[in-house]
C-alpha cells in the first residue's frame, strides 16, 4: 500500500508519455477525477468546463504543486451551456467571484450572460445550482450541494455555521498559509 500511495505522489506510469491529444507536455492531473493520467493544459481546461470546482495539481519537475483552474485560464460562462459561447459576457468588477463547495472554498472567473434574453445575475447563478449571497451584484455563492449537506449536519450533529466553513476553508488549504476568503 505505501509503495502504491507513493507512487500516486508521483508521475506513476506517466514518465515519458504525451497527453490522448499528442501534446508532450504533460503537466496537469485532476485530484477529483477518478483518471489518474496526466494531461496537457488544453485537454486539462476542455474536461473541466463542467467541473470548474475541482483541485489540480501542475507537475514541477519533482513534486505536484496546486494550480486553479482560473490560473489556467478556465472561465464559467452562465447563462449558456458549457461549450455555448455568449456574444455579449459580462465579467463581475473585480473578477474575484468566490464559490463555497463541498469540496472547498474556490475562487473561479465567471461570466454573466448580457444577451438579449439574458436574465438577472441572481437568476443565472440559481439556473446553475448556486445559490447567491446576495440578489444585487452576486460576487458570492454556495452550490446546492454544500447547502444541502451543512443543513444535514446542522441539524443531526448541531454543527455551526463557522465551524463548517473552518472546515471547507481547510479542505481547500490545510496548511493556513493560502487561506481563501472569509465570506
Amino acid at each position: 500500500y505505501l509503495a502504491e500511495l507513493l507512487r500516486l505522489e508521483g508521475r506513476g506510469d506517466f514518465i515519458g508519455r504525451s497527453c490522448p491529444c499528442g501534446e508532450k507536455d504533460v503537466l496537469y492531473r485532476c485530484e477529483d477525477c477518478c483518471d489518474v493520467s496526466l494531461h496537457c493544459k488544453e485537454c486539462t481546461l476542455k474536461t473541466h468546463l463542467s467541473h470548474p470546482m475541482h483541485h489540480l495539481r501542475r507537475w514541477d519537475g519533482d513534486h505536484f504543486a496546486r494550480v486553479t483552474l482560473k490560473s489556467l485560464g478556465l472561465v464559467v460562462q452562465l447563462g449558456h451551456t458549457p461549450s455555448e459561447n455568449c456574444t455579449n459576457p459580462r465579467i463581475p468588477w473585480g473578477d474575484d467571484f468566490v464559490l463555497i463547495d463541498i469540496n472547498g472554498v474556490h475562487e473561479l472567473s465567471v461570466c454573466y450572460c448580457g444577451c438579449e434574453r439574458a436574465v438577472p445575475h441572481h437568476l443565472q447563478l440559481l439556473r446553475t445550482r448556486w445559490y447567491p449571497a446576495t440578489s444585487v451584484s452576486p460576487k458570492t455563492a454556495a452550490t446546492f450541494q454544500v447547502l444541502e449537506t451543512f443543513h444535514l449536519l446542522s441539524v443531526q450533529s448541531k454543527l455551526s455555521a463557522f465551524e463548517f466553513y473552518n472546515t471547507l476553508s481547510r479542505r481547500t488549504d490545510n496548511t493556513n498559509v493560502n487561506t481563501p476568503k472569509v465570506c
